[in-house]
């Protein structure tokens, strides 16, 4: 066996020689698109089956609820801060900088990446790399099922898997599935387009006033600002089930919240003939699977159209299932994680060491041994802001404006009640912003510190000392312990 002390837990429990791993992404899914997060009229048997095969996290947040910044966090292992990509558009992230495809390569893994990565540069150390249809010709409203972008995606991951397993070379592979769907525009092929037929949607989550109470940033962000009390406009095709709405306006978003769910079931389609091939192929039982998606989508809840760039949990919070015969607990679920902790996990399964710069936890190993979840609390970086998550609260925190908002997610879980300004809860509101910006203070890029650091004079060695000593995921820890503090603290009364 190939395994190190590090994983030696692993190699215990299952007799294989090689630890494979799938790891599947969709883009801008919200949990609500599950059955398995709770949402009987969900339609996702496959996604559902995994779950109950595997392990569920009921609270997962990405390090940014939009898809560049998610995405090299999650190749880097670093929070939104330390790599720089704090929004789209932003072309490269700093350097040096660690990936895991570099450390799967020096564990002798095969990797592939084909779909969408949405983050540069690549890494060199891909095997097989298949970016160059994830885009729109491929996901257009004449394209036929068979043709349509996620059956190319997935028909080319199985035939790479094949191709690689055919070598018999003894070596482990790791693929990544990367979908782009659901995200926006919500073309749906072939008979994908009447999966929903005869569902009746959950209510639209807004009210008015829902605009004008998003914060400065956001609605900057999302071209809002002027029409905070243009409540119809804001939408691109208006609100649904209200009277002041014309009936034309009103189907439009009617149909384009259809249109995104019959595409989740599209994508549950997917995430299920990979599962039947790794059984057909009988690699269902020595292959980790991870299915996860980079951010959620608003779909016209609280006044924000088909997009995201808040901190709602319709737009951070993600699903997370991983599936490990032997090793992860079936039928199970734990409570928070992190999109950071993917890039930990992969790395920790391959039996090597999480690097010392990485700010996530490996989630395999203490679960395996039927503990909870290392992760505690929810972290996140929207642009120039930050938010928190713990059992009982949510804050953000916008520093340019001076400006927050604090929900209860156990009384609250619309997040229609901001307590930010309520002074009976100004206790746990000073104590998670506390802990926030001690956290957001200790976001320092460690692996360039340590590169570029050296003694010299008495406080120059002080420092290069303390710093050689940092452990990044220090600062995740504390973060915890501070945060947790304020759970039992205050309720809500509206």
């Amino acid at each position: 066996m190939w395994c190190s002390n590090v994983l030696l837990y692993v190699c215990m429990l299952v007799a294989v020689e090689a630890i494979n791993i799938l790891h599947i992404t969709s883009d801008q899914q919200r949990t609500s698109t599950l059955g398995c997060y709770g949402n009987d009229w969900a339609i996702s048997p496959n996604i559902d089956k995994l779950a109950s095969e595997g392990t569920r996290f009921t609270d997962a947040y990405t390090a940014s609820p939009v898809c560049s910044p998610s995405r090299t966090s999650v190749l880097l292992g670093v929070h939104v801060p330390i790599h720089g990509v704090v929004e789209n558009g932003v072309k490269g992230y700093h350097t040096p900088m660690t990936n895991y495809f570099d450390i799967l390569k020096k564990r002798g893994y095969h990797t592939a990446l084909i779909g969408k990565t949405h983050y540069s540069p690549l890494p060199k150390t891909i095997d097989h790399l298949d970016v160059h249809s994830s885009n729109s010709d491929m996901r257009g409203p004449d394209v036929s099922e068979y043709d349509f972008l996620e059956t190319y995606l997935t028909n080319q991951t199985k035939a790479w898997i094949t191709n690689i397993t055919s070598k018999k070379d003894g070596k482990p592979w790791y693929a990544y599935l990367s979908m782009v769907s659901p995200h926006n525009p919500n073309w749906v092929p072939g008979k994908w387009q009447r999966t929903y037929d005869g569902v009746k949607l959950p209510p639209l989550n807004y009210k008015q006033g829902n605009i004008g109470a998003l914060p400065y940033q956001t609605r900057m962000l999302l071209n809002l600002l002027g029409k905070e009390l243009d409540d119809p406009p804001a939408f691109p095709m208006g609100v649904p089930n209200m009277s002041y709405i014309d009936s034309a306006t009103a189907q439009g978003t009617s149909t384009s919240r259809y249109d995104y769910y019959n595409q989740a079931a599209y994508v549950d389609s997917k995430v299920g003939e990979m599962m039947s091939y790794l059984e057909k192929a009988g690699l269902d039982k020595n292959t980790l699977v991870i299915f996860s998606s980079d951010h959620g989508s608003q779909m016209f809840d609280h006044g924000i159209g088909n997009d995201k760039h808040n901190f709602l949990d319709a737009s951070w919070r993600v699903p997370l299932v991983m599936r490990f015969p032997g090793v992860l607990p079936a039928n199970t679920t734990r409570s928070f994680a992190s999109t950071l902790d993917i890039t930990a996990t992969i790395v920790s399964v391959a039996g090597a060491a999480i690097p010392a710069s990485w700010q996530g936890f490996d989630l395999v190993g203490p679960i395996s041994q039927g503990k909870q979840s290392p992760r505690q609390v929810g972290i996140g970086t929207e642009y120039r802001a930050h938010a928190i998550a713990t059992p009982s609260w949510k804050l953000s925190y916008f520093p340019e404006e001076g400006e927050g908002r604090l929900f209860n997610r156990k009384a609250d879980p619309e997040e229609q009640f901001d307590l930010f300004n309520s002074t009976e809860h100004s206790t746990v509101k000073y104590g998670l912003l506390t802990a926030l910006l001690r956290w957001r203070a200790q976001q320092d890029p460690l692996q360039w510190l340590q590169t570029n650091s050296k003694p010299g004079a008495q406080t120059a060695t002080l420092a290069y000392n303390h710093t050689e000593g940092i452990n990044a995921i220090d600062a995740e820890v504390r973060l915890q312990s501070d945060a947790l503090n304020f759970e039992i603290v205050d309720h809500l009364h509206v």
